[in-house]
């Protein structure tokens, strides 16, 4: 799978009020995507899939526990949700062997993929990672691109990779390899330019607000990829268009 990225400036067009439905919303990004959508005028309203509760009361924000994130049936009453975000994970030491990986990088994000087009999904934005390809040599890198090739044939009418280097932020786990990698790049930032920054730490936060950002832009194809410079370029957008409201 050949890696690719938006270039264009994104295409602005009127704000869409729209629910979202959010998978992963206790991991980093995904606590970051809750947050930023809670927060926009234009999400009418938010859903999770969850394995546990969460500590949020608000009117816009409906819970749905399932061991497996599986969606309840919608009732008459329910906003559909239009677009899906899905940051689901994990890492090899955490899940102690490559086929427990698999199970969750690819299994369970394709199966939550499909659950969510059949709710009615016509926008799809997973979390993916930097050199995804089904035929990379790292496995954790194969499972990503692997996943990606499968969510691609569902046939969703619009679907966003998010390609994100080293993420930084706060986790209710630690990655100690994450945090090693974050103190290193401060001595080697000034070195890395060009497409050398897609290799440095993103916030989460940063990713969100592009999430958020992509949700209101126009589509130039129905498969996008968006590195860390694409993201960041379309999170500072969103935070010049709101300091201009």
């Amino acid at each position: 799978m050949k890696e690719t990225a938006i270039k264009q400036a994104p295409i602005k067009q009127a704000p869409i009020k729209q629910a979202l439905l959010i998978a992963g919303a206790t991991g980093l990004v995904g606590k970051a995507v809750l947050k930023a959508a809670l927060a926009d005028p234009n999400t009418d309203h938010v859903y999770a899939l969850l394995r546990r509760p969460l500590d949020i009361e608000d009117a816009k924000f409906t819970p749905w526990i399932s061991d497996d994130l599986t969606p309840p049936e919608l009732s008459a009453n329910d906003i559909a949700p239009t677009v899906g975000v899905i940051a689901l994970g994990t890492t090899i030491k955490k899940a102690g062997s490559k086929a427990n990986l698999r199970r969750i990088d690819v299994d369970l994000v394709v199966n939550t993929a499909t659950h969510m087009q059949t709710l009615g999904v016509k926008h799809l934005i997973i979390v993916s990672c930097l050199g995804a390809n089904s035929k990379a040599m790292s496995h954790y890198l194969r499972c990503k691109g692997e996943m990606e090739q499968a969510v691609e044939a569902l046939g969703v009418e619009r679907v966003t990779f998010l390609h994100p280097g080293p993420l930084a932020g706060d986790r209710e786990e630690h990655r100690q390899d994450e945090k090693w990698l974050q103190a290193t790049m401060k001595w080697v930032k000034p070195l890395m330019v060009g497409r050398l920054k897609n290799y440095l730490p993103i916030e989460a936060n940063t990713v969100a607000k592009a999430v958020m950002a992509q949700i209101q832009t126009a589509h130039a194809a129905s498969v996008e990829r968006l590195d860390s410079i694409a993201m960041t370029a379309l999170a500072m957008t969103a935070l010049a268009d709101g300091q201009s409201d």
